[in-house]
């Protein structure tokens, strides 16, 4: 009888498609987690980015205050000229724009890094998908050797 099972056409059969699936499912199983690594690796450089935009922004608005500061006890109770006052306001307004420009810079950061968590979360249930696909060829090979 177990030459029967031996000779049966659709077991040997069987057993060649699982041995020209296995290495292929295990390919892209393999090509699936590098690209999950690769796109967690991205996250983790774009949360530093984000934490240095932070701080930067920290930095920019204290250096701000201090020239504010320093400006406003420079021409406390003097007379000035209205071409002062403009360029005085110039600065304010250059200050004000670098601290908005950074605060965009660290919200697109934000954005991005949402976007970069939905990847992940995709490229994992991928990299799931292809390990139960090498998992159940490894469960059909054990059951047609157990048989």
């Amino acid at each position: 009888m177990d030459d029967e099972l031996e000779a049966d056409p659709n077991r040997v059969a069987m057993e060649q498609v699982i041995g020209v699936l296995t290495p292929l499912r295990q390919h892209r199983q393999a090509r699936a987690e590098r690209a999950q690594r690769q796109l967690q690796d991205a996250l983790t450089a774009m949360h530093e980015q984000l934490r240095l935009t932070e701080h930067a922004w920290v930095q920019e608005r204290d250096n701000q205050k201090v020239r504010r500061q320093q400006l406003s006890a420079a021409h406390l109770e003097k007379t000035m000229e209205l071409g002062d006052v403009d360029r005085w306001h110039d600065k304010e307004r250059r200050m004000l724009d670098r601290l908005a420009y950074i605060r965009q810079s660290a919200n697109q950061l934000r954005h991005g890094i949402e976007l970069q968590q939905q990847r992940i979360e995709q490229a994992r249930l991928e990299a799931e998908a292809r390990q139960r696909a090498v998992e159940k060829l490894a469960c059909l090979s054990e059951n047609l050797n157990e048989e």
